[in-house]
């Protein structure tokens, strides 16, 4: 017990201080927000990718697949994906300032087109005009994703200034105040367009640009992130979160991995769509569809296990549960079995994703499942998200090692909660008062 008490005020007086600080920091938060609101088309644009490359030839289904492909046209198809996965950086880069914004009390849709109108003017190319005024896309998906975060948290940090210090057109008082509020953004457009402009023209001597300096920061990031370690070190740390009761996955994946995961998923989109090998492995369906099946813990297998039990505690928190678990939803299970704070899972919580970590990166770096290529939403079923994701079959087979290796770590556990749960539910039924017996008369 030593070394769970270690563990709990490890977590209690270090982790969770930091974590709660991350979870309501507004940038962090504006950072959440603005790349969730770009979800629905990260999904959509994913799903046609993974219609436009069927994953073989050979069979009745496969083959109509391919002809479906040919009869809509890939570039009809792509076209949507372009539009949207291709270019969310130029949703992020609104959405994020907009968020930001709102919880400093300016006008959010103002600054959520200004933010859009610096990602704009940051990714032109120099000879924007000489090119007939087309705006390449190359650097409007995955790699402008930390060029948007830029813009959309510069932004409003520079509104925020000028209002400060009062620094604006002073129009009439007649001047209706929607049209006054416009004016408003004439100053920072101005401040905007010559920094950025500025920027882009000395980086220019160098043959660089804002997004391409941008991601040469942040590449070994990037680099650094799509190892075995940093998935685990990921894993570890959501685990020990939500074993305190704090939203692991919120604060993690959300707040501080989102970005470098969906660029992770934009570089393996852009081979893909090159027919060259796709070099990315940690991406967001890894964690969702694979090493957390049924939630944080990888709780499917263990809700299966409650649903069998002799206790009625367990019996009905399984029964509660399987159908949020099986969309990847298992708060009734972390705060209902408890697993929270409860020193009797503490063990296969963090142990079962571990090991399901170990097994899943094995898979992908061995080739035995296909690398990942869409984003299907986290609710989704996870063998069937896994497959969608990685376009591979074989992805199901994985997905149901890892269930069953989470019933394994899990069941000695269970069964321990199991024998003290019915030991109490005895004493409470011995201890109810019985109904009195009438004789016949």
């Amino acid at each position: 017990m030593s070394l769970f008490n270690n563990v709990m005020n490890f977590v209690e007086n270090t982790v969770s201080p930091i974590a709660g600080k991350v979870s309501t920091q507004r940038h962090i938060n504006a950072i959440k927000d603005g790349f969730v609101a770009t979800m629905p088309f990260l999904i959509v644009g994913s799903l046609l990718l993974v219609l436009a490359f069927p994953p073989g030839k050979g069979n009745f289904f496969l083959d109509g697949w391919h002809s479906l492909v040919e009869f809509i046209g890939m570039g009809n198809i792509l076209a949507p994906f372009q539009l949207s996965m291709g270019i969310f950086a130029l949703y992020a880069s609104f959405s994020i300032g907009f968020s930001l914004a709102e919880s400093y009390g300016l006008r959010a849709l103002n600054s959520g087109l200004l933010s859009m109108f610096t990602f704009l003017l940051a990714v032109a190319p120099v000879e924007f005009i000489d090119i007939g005024g087309i705006m390449p896309i190359a650097n409007m998906g995955g790699t402008g994703a930390f060029t948007a975060i830029m813009a959309g948290l510069f932004v409003p940090e520079l509104q925020r200034l000028l209002r400060d210090k009062n620094i604006r057109l002073k129009l009439p008082d007649a001047v209706p105040p929607k049209i006054a509020a416009s004016f408003d953004l004439l100053i920072p457009i101005i401040i905007v367009a010559i920094l950025v402009v500025g920027i882009n023209v000395s980086l220019g001597k160098f043959d660089l640009n804002i997004p391409s300096a941008v991601m040469a920061i942040f590449s070994p990031l990037v680099s650094a992130s799509d190892s075995f370690f940093a998935c685990l070190i990921a894993v570890i740390i959501i685990q020990l979160l939500w074993f305190g009761g704090i939203h692991g996955s919120s604060v993690v994946v959300s707040g501080i991995l989102y970005p470098i995961l969906i660029i992770n998923l934009g570089l393996n989109q852009e081979a893909l769509a090159a027919g060259t090998e796709l070099p990315k492995i940690f991406v967001n369906p890894l964690l969702d569809f694979f090493i957390f099946v049924g939630g944080a813990g990888g709780t499917w297998g263990f809700v299966v296990l409650m649903m069998r039990s002799r206790s009625t505690h367990l019996k009905t928190i399984g029964r509660m549960s399987i159908i949020p678990g099986t969309f990847n939803i298992n708060e009734p299970v972390i705060f209902g079995a408890p697993i929270v704070m409860n020193p009797t899972y503490f063990i296969p919580w963090m142990l079962s994703p571990i090991v399901n970590t170990c097994i899943v990166w094995l898979a992908f770096k061995t080739e035995f499942v296909s690398k990942i290529i869409s984003l299907p939403p986290w609710t989704m079923p996870a063998p069937i998200g896994a497959v969608i994701a990685t376009n591979s079959g074989t992805a199901a087979i994985v997905v149901a090692l890892c269930v069953v290796v989470s019933v394994v770590i899990y069941y000695p556990f269970f069964k321990i909660h199991e024998k003290q749960l019915l030991a109490e539910e005895n004493i409470i039924e011995d201890a109810e008062p019985k109904s009195p017996q009438f004789a016949k008369a």
